[in-house]
């Protein structure tokens, strides 16, 4: 897709938010708790809020968590949230009814993890030039150790050569037309992927890698959140 020029595209990011607490030892869905005193989702929605490329936000979540999110929304003035859609049994699902949300006139469909809270404006705008350039990109940072693919027994089969491995985050970044019918795609043939860019993968489509950013973490455990604190006050104090 050739890039138009500045601002002359349309950008829409679905936010995922439909994680639980399970792994965080909590009885509440991850998203709504504290990093310094501020919950999950609302460090990510005024991080993509603030971004001017983004022209619509569209989070999914499960049904019993709307009204905590529309809570969040209003007390933190999210003003480009467009809906809050129902999500589905799984992630990839849930993409699926965010993507029937997007608005029409969408060049660009961000997907972007709520449990993601340091995404930068820079990673995501890398995303979006990345996106214009090769019609599909990710952010995704090259992995530090060292990854060993083990047999069916548990056995090291093979040691996959490190200076070719990322770690891949969110956002990712693509055509609209080329993750709805990634998606089509999969819900036809039974495909499930544990991200976007593997269904655009499977449909033979090439997808950029662009610099991400080590601090854009995934909350997951109670480990996540610490961390996220003391990146957040390291930033605050430099």
């Amino acid at each position: 897709m050739r890039r138009k020029q500045k601002r002359d595209y349309f950008v829409s990011c679905i936010v995922a938010a439909g994680g639980s607490g399970s792994r965080m030892q909590a009885d509440i869905n991850k998203i709504f708790l504290d990093i310094n005193e501020v919950p999950v989702l609302a460090h990510t929605l005024m991080i993509l809020d603030d971004q001017e490329e983004i022209d619509e936000l569209i989070l999914v979540t499960a049904e019993q968590d709307i009204p905590g999110c529309r809570d969040i929304q209003e007390e933190f003035n999210i003003r480009k949230l467009k809906v809050i859609v129902r999500g589905g049994s799984t992630r990839q699902e849930s993409v699926r009814n965010g993507l029937l949300e997007v608005d029409e006139k969408a060049d660009i469909v961000l997907i972007h993890d709520a449990a993601r809270p340091l995404v930068t404006g820079e990673v995501v705008q890398r995303v979006i030039d990345g996106t214009l350039q090769h019609d599909a990109a990710a952010a995704g940072v090259p992995c530090k150790n060292t990854l060993k693919l083990t047999d069916a027994e548990g056995f090291i089969a093979d040691t996959p050569d490190r200076s070719r491995l990322y770690e891949i985050q969110t956002p990712q970044g693509f055509r609209r037309d080329l993750i709805i019918k990634a998606h089509d795609y999969a819900a036809k043939t039974g495909l499930i992927g544990t991200d976007d860019c593997y269904l655009a993968e499977q449909m033979g489509s090439s997808v950029k890698i662009v610099e991400g950013d080590y601090q854009n973490i995934k909350i997951t455990t109670p480990e996540d959140l610490l961390l996220a604190e003391l990146f957040q006050n390291f930033g605050q104090t430099e």
